[in-house]
């Protein structure tokens, strides 16, 4: 062998030629993008949270407490009360204690139930008003008798509103 051999006259080493083209390195297709959202992990985590608050949570019954008697809520006596009876219709239909009802028309209806009320209370026999009304009327026509009560109603006389429930 010659001291003045060269590395290209090596056999095991290869040199490229410098005009060569480098080779193009292709890289795997991307998987294509779905318009849809995959759900399954929230899906996951609110199976898990469930689970949480059910292992968590405490299977009692609720606390019972003394409730106080209403303040508001006694029985009041008939025999010293004027009574109006009141159901539902297109006007709220308002007959006495004893069944006979006023007129169908507003305006005649209040000055009916003004001179009924006063007739009674200025007996002395009578001192509160009790209007008794089915479970069915509503407040709009609650209201239109209680304003006609409460503007004939001297200071310091009872208005008691009862509402017994439809059948």
């Amino acid at each position: 062998m010659s001291t003045d051999a060269t590395l290209e006259d090596d056999p095991g080493i290869h040199f490229e030629a410098e005009d060569s083209e480098p080779e193009q390195v292709s890289l795997p297709p991307r998987p294509i993008m779905d318009d849809e959202m995959d759900i399954t992990p929230m899906i996951d985590l609110t199976f898990l949270l469930l689970i949480f608050f059910i292992l968590t949570s405490k299977m009692t019954g609720e606390k019972t407490y003394d409730v106080p008697p209403a303040k508001n809520g006694s029985s009041v006596s008939s025999k010293i009360c004027v009574t109006l009876l009141v159901t539902r219709g297109d006007t709220p239909i308002v007959a006495r204690a004893d069944g006979s009802v006023f007129a169908e028309d507003p305006e005649q209806q209040a000055a009916e139930i003004e001179e009924y009320l006063l007739l009674e209370l200025e007996s002395g026999r009578k001192t509160e008003v009790l209007i008794r009304a089915e479970g069915n009327v509503t407040s709009g026509q609650m209201k239109k008798v209680k304003q006609v009560v409460s503007e004939i109603l001297e200071e310091g006389k009872m208005l008691n509103i009862a509402v017994s429930e439809s059948s």
